[in-house]
């Protein structure tokens, strides 16, 4: 549970070692796609919510999260029927997490549920998958560079490369959204912090969206992103899907941070519910305001 944990952020350090894994031109690629979404997303809140309303963080971080990765992946958003049927998928998975009733072979409701998602998302999948055995090099996407890779083999693999697109899009999904939550939280409980990693935004961007070449210049915000991982880890994946991610959850920040605050009034700590992902049990309902 959160009550008075502190971000004990350090003056030096940071994930750099993550983003010299990262290929220049994806580099660019997922900070472009981020901060485009990102700004969608602000102008949702702005848009549809009345003065005083609260959001689900967590549930708009992962809604975000599956837009990001659908473009970086497919180069195309996986629509709200898909993100539906994944977020449904993810909710039985963490069900699982806590309990292991119902079993997975019983013909429960909550399995029925499951098997929907996973026809859902593997249909979706091999879809993508056939569209670029088809047409070569017409795409530009992390999809397209992995069947590259795998070059003559593709065609006869095709179940080991769904397995590792939906590896990485469930894996970096999740736990960017729960990081992202529970960064959020933390710094509105770290008032101190907060006003820092503002100040720092602020001078290295100057109200702008952030680009690729920024991103090592947001040393404050990338030891709050380690800092947060610390004292809840989501169970980040590593290499290439650790790039990503921290990629991803520096230019969200960067770009909402420049806009907004949030903060949550509900009495009480938010409960973590332990098991893989260490994500909020029940959300995190917080309010929305843009800064002064």
């Amino acid at each position: 549970m959160i009550g008075t944990r502190k971000l004990l952020v350090q003056e030096h350090g940071g994930p750099a070692r993550y983003q010299a894994q990262f290929d220049k031109a994806l580099r660019a690629r997922v900070v472009e796609i981020t901060g485009v979404l990102t700004t969608q997303l602000l102008t949702s809140w702005e848009r549809t919510r009345e003065p005083g309303e609260e959001v689900d963080v967590l549930d708009d971080m992962q809604d975000l999260a599956m837009r990001v990765i659908g473009m970086a992946l497919f180069s195309r958003d996986i629509g709200s029927a898909l993100r539906e049927a994944v977020r449904s998928g993810a909710a039985v998975v963490f069900r699982r997490n806590i309990s292991p009733v119902p079993p997975p072979w019983l013909p429960s409701r909550l399995n029925r549920r499951f098997r929907r998602a996973r026809v859902a998302v593997d249909r979706f999948v091999y879809e993508r998958i056939d569209e670029r055995l088809v047409s070569g090099g017409d795409y530009d996407d992390i999809l397209s560079e992995l069947i590259r890779a795998y070059g003559d083999d593709a065609p006869r693999l095709r179940r080991e490369l769904r397995d590792q697109i939906v590896t990485l899009f469930f894996a970096g999904v999740e736990t960017t959204a729960v990081a992202l939550a529970w960064t959020w939280l933390l710094l509105s409980q770290n008032p101190e912090v907060e006003a820092r990693f503002h100040e720092e935004i602020d001078t290295v961007l100057g109200g702008r969206a952030p680009a690729p070449e920024d991103l090592k210049a947001l040393a404050y915000t990338s030891q709050v992103i380690q800092e947060s991982l610390r004292i809840y880890p989501p169970g980040c994946p590593e290499g290439f899907g650790a790039a990503f991610a921290t990629v991803e959850m520096l230019t969200v920040l960067a770009v909402a941070g420049q806009r907004v605050r949030l903060w949550r009034t509900a009495d009480g700590p938010v409960t973590a519910a332990p098991p893989v992902t260490q994500r909020p049990a029940a959300g995190l309902r917080m309010h929305v305001a843009a800064r002064p």
